[in-house]
């Protein structure tokens, strides 16, 4: 059972609200992006770019793989100050910034708008925001009515699904949008479930370093619950893919022996067969090797179903396992202190 006691005690900006709005944040970037009007020539590019951070760039990620093979043309991420300077003339460039003050993004959206690109954004507001309206530039400006805890990793319905949804509008990519409704009511009536899933888990992970395993169009998923964990649960966590994982991380799980390492397989009856077989057998090696590893699954119809299941179950693991270990799951101390250390 959830001890709500817990909840009230640790997570006083109400980041549980947050996490089970996902669904509403999704309906409201469905009826909003619709709204938005875009010049003609914004349906002719030739390249795509994602220039964000953290949270604000999980779009590139979940792109790039649950849509790998509807995506009409190249996408670009840029974690960094500068742009590549191999982008064509005819580059979409799509700046995404929860906040609207990420340096790195202001600067890449600089650089886009000097450059002429075809330039858009996702934003709640600030410098981006004030960018995009300054240079009477179309963007999606949201007011994040179903995110009462301000973080943007809870945010996520927003900046995912508002990059998904202007692609989608440009014509360079393509879903179901009956199955992605369908989607959205399963996740909010599947809710009870997801969480009691990933409560379950908590104790299993406690004092771990967790490693993430998925494969083709999940790879998107175990980088925000990756990213996730580490923000809202302050624990070490990483990510690996199938087939890449099995071609050098096995080896590598031999040294220090003292290690105490935790797998998640995240499965998926609608992974190519062969790579069924890579999970199988990875299994294999990592229990000859005593390291421990569990697996998930969800009852899905569809990959976009099968996707938000996973991205909610990331979300509330993360949650669970941070006030498992007495911690608010909205702040960010070391990161906040950073922050400060660079502005000196």
């Amino acid at each position: 059972m959830i001890d709500q006691s817990m909840i009230k005690k640790y997570d006083l900006s109400d980041a549980y609200s947050s996490i089970r709005q996902l669904p509403n944040q999704i309906d409201q970037v469905l009826d909003e992006v619709k709204n938005i009007t875009y010049p003609q020539s914004y349906y002719d590019a030739d390249c795509i770019v994602i220039s964000g951070m953290g949270g604000s760039v999980y779009s590139y990620y979940i792109i790039s793989s649950l849509f790998a093979h509807t995506l009409k043309k190249p996408l670009i991420a840029v974690n960094d100050y500068k742009l590549p300077s191999f982008l064509p003339r005819k580059t979409l460039f799509l700046g995404s910034s929860y906040s609207g003050s990420t340096e790195e993004t202001i600067a890449t959206t600089n650089s886009a708008i000097k450059n002429k690109y075809k330039v858009t954004a996702v934003t709640t507001g600030g410098v981006l925001g004030d960018l995009m309206k300054q240079n009477q530039l179309p963007f999606y400006q949201f007011e994040p009515r179903f995110n009462p805890c301000g973080q943007p990793r809870v945010g996520i319905g927003y900046m995912i699904f508002g990059t998904i949804l202007i692609l989608e509008k440009l014509k360079y990519l393509s879903f179901n949008f009956e199955e992605l409704e369908s989607s959205i009511d399963l996740l909010k009536n599947k809710d009870d479930e997801i969480q009691q899933k990933a409560h379950d888990l908590k104790n299993t992970l406690k004092d771990a370093m967790i490693i993430l395993v998925a494969s083709e169009h999940l790879s998107g998923v175990v980088h925000s619950g990756r990213n996730q964990i580490n923000e809202t649960a302050k624990v070490l966590a990483e990510y690996h893919l199938i087939p890449e994982l099995n071609h050098h991380l096995m080896e590598g799980l031999t040294y220090p022996k003292d290690k105490k390492l935790l797998f998640i397989f995240y499965n998926s009856p609608f992974y190519y067969e062969r790579n069924h077989r890579r999970f199988e057998v990875t299994k294999k090696v990592l229990s000859q090797q005593k390291i421990s590893f569990l697996d998930v699954s969800f009852e899905a119809h569809n990959k976009i179903e099968e996707f938000l299941l996973y991205l909610q179950f990331g979300s509330y693991l993360s949650f669970f396992l941070g006030i498992d270990y007495g911690v608010d799951p909205s702040k960010i101390p070391w990161v906040d202190y950073f922050k400060k250390e660079l502005a000196k």
